[in-house]
């Protein structure tokens, strides 16, 4: 099946979607497009209809060595105020924010997996707490990333982030910190997932794959409602 065949298939699926369930409107912004990829190159960039405010993502990791990784771009309106984190999700999540450089490339920035001993959900807050000094602290667009615990990004010199204490908002510190992002390594999970964001917006270009996505982002961006599971992350 050719992309272009599958791709019209998935956006006139969606549009049946909404016009015998018009009861499902008031979901999350961004809804997973298909399966959005693991990098800078693959990963999705929603879409707005109207608002540039962007609250929710919603998708859905494979885990057992699938889809193991969904990456999106989005922007940063308020460096001040901005947080992402995981309210409800079906497995052990953790999330990661990349800085993108001109050149298109993605280098560690933040990262967390759980944000308390008694608390597994991940929740990433501007500013490093592991001593590292790091801190978001400009407007644009970024890279941000949700895995399954222990499935934790790479670049050519090794893993990007040290996360031995899971509760600290970690800087880039691992011996790969330095270079960019490359890919994944580890083993990790997968279920449903929902991302709450703060002081986020759409971000203001797609990322490489973005065409392809940009129709069916358009349907989903009437916020269709997505189940996720009840467990924690």
């Amino acid at each position: 099946m050719s992309s272009a065949i599958g791709w019209t298939r998935v956006v006139v699926a969606l549009s049946a979607a909404l016009v015998v369930a018009p009861s499902a409107l008031g979901g999350p912004d961004w809804v997973e497009v298909g399966d959005a990829g693991s990098d800078y190159q693959t990963g999705q960039a929603p879409r707005p209809l109207a608002s540039g405010v962007l609250s929710t993502i919603a998708g859905s990791l494979g885990g057992r060595g699938v889809d193991l990784v969904d990456a999106y771009i989005i922007g940063v309106a308020d460096p001040v105020a901005f947080s992402f984190e995981i309210e409800t999700a079906g497995f052990d999540a953790q999330l990661f924010i990349f800085h993108i450089t001109l050149a298109g490339g993605a280098y560690g920035l933040l990262a967390n997996d759980d944000r308390a001993l008694d608390d597994m959900r991940p929740r990433v807050l501007p500013v490093a707490t592991d001593g590292t000094s790091v801190v978001l602290d400009l407007p644009g667009d970024y890279l941000i990333a949700i895995s399954g615990r222990g499935y934790n990004p790479i670049s050519a010199t090794g893993l990007i982030f040290d996360l031995m204490n899971p509760t600290e908002i970690s800087g880039a510190d691992g011996p790969g910190s330095l270079n960019r992002h490359i890919g994944w390594s580890g083993e990790g999970g997968g279920g449903d997932y929902q991302i709450e964001l703060t002081g986020a917006e759409f971000p203001t270009v797609p990322t490489p794959a973005g065409g392809a996505v940009a129709l069916g982002g358009l349907v989903l961006a009437l916020r269709r409602r997505r189940p996720v599971g009840n467990s924690q992350g």
